[in-house]
């Protein structure tokens, strides 16, 4: 038999992580007697399959490698062979496993994966940065990667894609979703503080704040309430008077879990007024008041006294709820105002007076 001319148009119809697909063709009047012999070469391992027909499935390959695959037309001896024509490709690496967000920010998140076969060692990865219509490729020799200049409290996919040696030849995506942390809230205020209830408001300043919740933490002493809202605003009900809070807010992105640090104020709120002030003793130039108290916080409480005769107004102060107050012009008329004072010596509450002549 005279040697069959080379196959023609050799190709990889499909590439698989163990398996590739390859036809040819051949054109001359004695090529429906061929059979073909296939040679898979990886490093010095060499395979040999046989085909009667211009395509073959060849399996059981390793994911990632390099393969040398040559197809040789033989005549109908089963002996005579042409001259072989090669194809050198990758197959494709196997997908990542365990992708997971080690750290998630507000502008940044890392992330990490793992691979399993033998061919790892030579991998890069490709990490696709989806957000809505926008698309960013970073590359990565190792199994993590630092993603920065994201928009705080915002929805991204990361796909990692395996990459063979020839930098070209990807293996399955492997995709993790989710938000990064929102940013902190800005100018957290209290706009009214009262006896039994405090509003707070606040700012947020980019571009995904239209999807923000919030997250509100109400902290005295060990008890922890949690309120949330959907405006930068909230009204904070059922407190105890003249009692100091820590009031935290916190931004949830839409997922509803993904939350920004929290910023905080501390303050005090009002004292309830004072109850039953009345004058003990009323004297030519001195008046004894007493009054009481009835809330958990008024054994913190400080009192201060307003004295008001016409135009003239002095203050005393008392740190037990009774005061004599001296000095007094004989025959004349005073207005007497008590205000509880909480314990920073600054939030009062309202004053209770009593008006009477010396």
């Amino acid at each position: 038999f005279t040697e069959p001319s080379p196959v023609l148009d050799l190709k990889a119809e499909y590439v698989g992580v163990t398996s590739v697909n390859l036809t040819w063709a051949v054109n001359n009047s004695a090529s429906n007697s061929y059979t073909y012999r296939i040679e898979v070469v990886n490093g010095t391992s060499v395979r040999n399959l046989t085909s009667n027909v211009t395509e073959v499935e060849i399996t059981e390959l390793i994911p990632g490698t390099l393969y040398d695959f040559s197809v040789f037309a033989v005549a109908a001896d089963g002996q005579t062979e042409g001259e072989g024509v090669s194809v050198r490709l990758y197959t494709k690496p196997s997908p990542v496993l365990d992708l997971k967000a080690e750290y998630v920010g507000v502008t940044s998140v890392n992330l990490t994966w793992a691979v399993n076969n033998s061919a790892s060692n030579s991998y890069t990865y490709r990490i696709e940065v989806v957000n809505g219509t926008s698309v960013r490729n970073l590359t990565s020799n190792v199994t993590e990667v630092e993603i920065t200049e994201l928009i705080p409290g915002t929805l991204y996919n990361f796909s990692v894609f395996a990459v063979a040696a020839d930098g070209q030849t990807e293996g399955e995506v492997l995709s993790i979703r989710l938000y990064t942390k929102p940013s902190p809230v800005l100018d957290l205020k209290a706009e009214y503080v009262g006896v039994t209830s405090v509003n707070l408001t606040w700012a947020v300043n980019n571009s995904a704040s239209n999807s923000y919740t919030y997250r509100i933490e109400v902290v005295n002493g060990t008890s922890v309430r949690n309120l949330t809202s959907n405006v930068t605003e909230v009204e904070i009900t059922e407190l105890i008077p003249g009692t100091l809070y820590d009031f935290s807010v916190f931004a949830v992105a839409a997922d509803g879990q993904t939350e920004g640090e929290g910023v905080s104020v501390r303050l005090y709120t009002k004292p309830s007024p004072v109850l039953d002030l009345k004058a003990e003793y009323v004297g030519v130039t001195s008046v004894n008041l007493t009054w009481a108290v009835n809330n958990s916080a008024s054994n913190s409480y400080t009192y201060r006294i307003e004295v008001v005769n016409g135009t003239s107004v002095r203050n005393l102060t008392s740190n037990v709820t009774e005061v004599e107050i001296t000095e007094l012009i004989p025959g004349t008329l005073y207005d007497f105002s008590v205000f509880a004072v909480a314990a920073d010596g600054q939030t009062e509450g309202e004053g209770v007076s009593v008006r009477l002549y010396t």
